[in-house]
């Protein structure tokens, strides 16, 4: 149970989540968790553990389901490996814009999602975190067509989904925990990684990297998920107040990560060699691959319609 700690609080619980003490991730959640301490007259205190101390997303989602930890920010890519359709968020090429993405996850395609992940046995809030869009980071060759990608050894999720992705590119995969990209571009050990611009400066990629490929290939985001007998615990008013700050505070972050990608892309241009990528290169390969069609499968057919449904035919 995640309640038991020494302090003056009722419930005492940890939220959990992968990004730096900087990061806007882990301010807007100290404001939110701050705000409903106050809203709550202290009947709520939730402790932040960053940039991964809980462990690796795989270990952090273990914990999160045997309640160790109450709340956890999941990305949509380990979630996948409980939850496939999760997957969705990173369909390659699936978003023209973050505020599209958003649009169609806080829709009925993204209540489908949400759907799935309460059937697994976890409280998932309304409105995902987006990241933004991944660009592709490289020591070795800058990544101008898909071509370039063949035997490229990128860094990669533990995630069966993100290993047959960038395989079906023509990629040499290295299935990576984030806290040890940086390490690992370090030694050549992983020759390029994928995060958006912010994450390759703030992580520090950008020291360990010499070309960066403007891709837009996937969205990343952050779901925020509860385990349901912490939440369920708590009185309907405090649930209020997280529910109430949530909401407002996810708004916050949304136009942060806007903000801070497109700044964080201005100062990496005098830090690193950018080349546009030719995308539809991409999108070839893929549906050459068979991806596409694969995934389709996996997804389901109610899955993939509905997301068309909202944002027209996928490629």
């Amino acid at each position: 149970m995640t309640v038991a700690t020494a302090t003056n609080a009722e419930f005492h619980y940890v939220c959990a989540h992968d990004m730096r003490v900087e990061n806007p991730l882990n301010i807007r959640l100290a404001q939110m968790w701050d705000a409903v301490h106050d809203e709550t007259q202290g009947q709520l205190e939730v402790e932040l553990i960053p940039w991964g101390a809980a462990g690796s997303s795989k270990v952090s989602l273990a914990k999160l389901l045997n309640n160790e930890i109450a709340f956890h920010m999941v990305s949509g890519m380990p979630l996948s490996t409980i939850v496939p359709v999760a997957a969705m968020e990173g369909l390659p090429f699936a978003y023209r814009s973050e505020a599209e993405a958003c649009s169609i996850f806080d829709g009925e395609f993204g209540n489908l999602l949400r759907k799935e992940i309460v059937a697994k046995g976890l409280v998932v809030f309304p409105s995902i975190w987006p990241q933004g869009f991944n660009q592709i980071t490289s020591s070795t060759v800058p990544i101008r067509t898909v071509e370039d990608l063949k035997g490229f050894k990128l860094r990669t999720a533990q995630v069966p989904y993100k290993v047959d992705l960038f395989s079906s590119l023509g990629c040499d995969p290295q299935q990576i925990y984030y806290q040890a990209v940086y390490d690992n571009l370090k030694s050549g050990a992983a020759s390029g990684q994928e995060t958006p611009y912010l994450y390759v400066e703030m992580d520090k990629f950008v020291e360990v990297q010499k070309y960066l490929s403007v891709t837009n290939h996937r969205l990343g985001s952050y779901w925020m998920c509860a385990h349901p007998d912490s939440w369920n615990a708590l009185p309907r008013k405090v649930k209020d107040s997280v529910e109430r700050n949530a909401k407002k505070y996810v708004a916050l972050f949304r136009d942060d990560m806007v903000k801070t990608n497109a700044e964080a892309a201005g100062r990496l241009k005098s830090r690193l060699v950018f080349n546009q990528a030719e995308t539809s290169t991409f999108v070839e390969r893929l549906k050459q691959n068979g991806f596409y069609n694969r995934w389709r499968r996996e997804f389901g057919e109610k899955a993939w319609s509905l997301l068309e449904a909202q944002r027209g035919p996928l490629p």
